[in-house]
């Protein structure tokens, strides 16, 4: 029994470095859906059309 192994555990920073832009994204998806659900149900409260949107 003359050495016992040991196992070297490395840093993956530089895999999560970059969780920034992808958090950001999914944000502004998440908002940009709610904004288009919060139309949806407008226009189907008021019964109007998209036309009349712009009108």
């Amino acid at each position: 029994m003359g050495t016992i192994g040991t196992i070297a555990m490395s840093d993956d920073d530089d895999e999560e470095e970059n969780d920034l832009v992808p958090t950001i994204l999914s944000i502004l998806a998440f908002v940009l859906s709610l904004a288009v659900l919060a139309l949806a149900i407008m226009f189907w409260i008021t019964e109007k059309e998209f036309g009349e949107l712009f009108g």
